[in-house]
């Protein structure tokens, strides 16, 4: 099947309540399975290639409706557990048990959903360029310029090499159709990622849990942050809190990247998510888990 969220082929699944589950597969001739999540898998795809070059990955779209069952106490739908259950079920579906969860920014939140509620599956979990925030915001540059009507402005500011990242950047807006959708649609989809893309806390009920959650986790956990990232400076402090307090932890702090890494250098960040997985299969990473 075609589909306006995927280059290129896409398949789809429908879960036990109802929700249609879009999906690309790349690297089917590895054994060793990787589940990366994304709103849309079009800049994403170079580095979806890269990572299939060693391991059978599985791109989950992540959606904006559809039949839900996570609701906070308000009986407003929590998207944040939304993603993370339509992962479960995704993986539930396809017979995957066990797999290694690749993150990169909202695309970390479901990975975190699965750590914390079924970890028997997660081997090991890259939350790349973004960690649950523990101590509010530094600032605010980056929902800013999303909420300001120009979608170049933020994506410039969000790449190291914008001469070039940009094009690519844009043309995948225009395949996705957010320039042309439905204003209330778009304003939807603007307050659900505003709320819950960037807020991996929110799979937990309250920020105590979540902290004690990174403190106390048992699934090895790599970070990856460029510093000049505007969304990894508007949570600066919260960053270096998770960064210190994760169980185990091991971060990569790229000097002079930005937030669209895997635009700029869709092969660096895999390399640094093979060399994250090397060391959990050296067991490094139990060893660190071990010390704290």
């Amino acid at each position: 099947m075609e589909d306006f969220k995927v280059k290129g082929e896409a398949k789809s699944v429908t879960t036990s309540y109802g929700a249609e589950l879009t999906y690309c597969e790349r690297g089917e001739e590895h054994d060793e399975i990787v589940v990366f999540p994304g709103f849309f898998f079009y800049t994403f795809m170079e580095l979806v290639e890269a990572i299939a070059e060693r391991y059978h990955v599985y791109g989950l779209v992540m959606r904006f409706d559809g039949p839900v069952n996570e609701f906070d106490a308000d009986e407003s739908i929590n998207w944040a557990k939304q993603w993370g259950r339509d992962e479960y079920e995704f993986c539930k579906i396809l017979g995957i048990d066990r797999f290694i969860h690749f993150g990169k920014c909202h695309s970390t939140t479901p990975g975190w959903y699965m750590a914390k509620n079924h970890p028997e599956m997660v081997k090991a979990l890259a939350s790349f360029f973004l960690a649950p925030h523990l101590k509010g915001q530094t600032d605010n540059q980056w929902f800013q310029m999303m909420n300001s009507g120009d979608p170049a402005q933020m994506m410039a500011a969000g790449l190291r090499k914008p001469e070039a990242g940009l094009t690519k950047k844009m043309e995948e807006v225009q395949a996705i159709g957010i320039n042309k959708a439905d204003p209330e649609r778009a304003r939807a989809m603007a307050s659900i990622i505003q709320k819950y893309a960037g807020a991996s806390e929110g799979v937990w009920d309250s920020l105590e849990e979540c902290d004690e959650f990174l403190r106390s986790v048992n699934i090895p956990v790599g970070y990856l942050f460029g510093t000049d990232d505007p969304f990894f400076n508007d949570f600066y402090d919260s960053n270096l809190y998770a960064i210190r307090n994760t169980r185990g932890a091991r971060t990569v702090l790229l000097q002079g990247e930005c937030h669209l890494m895997e635009i700029d250098c869709p092969e660096r960040v895999a390399a640094e998510f093979f060399s994250f997985i090397a060391d959990v299969e050296a067991g490094g990473a139990n060893e660190i888990l071990e010390r704290h």
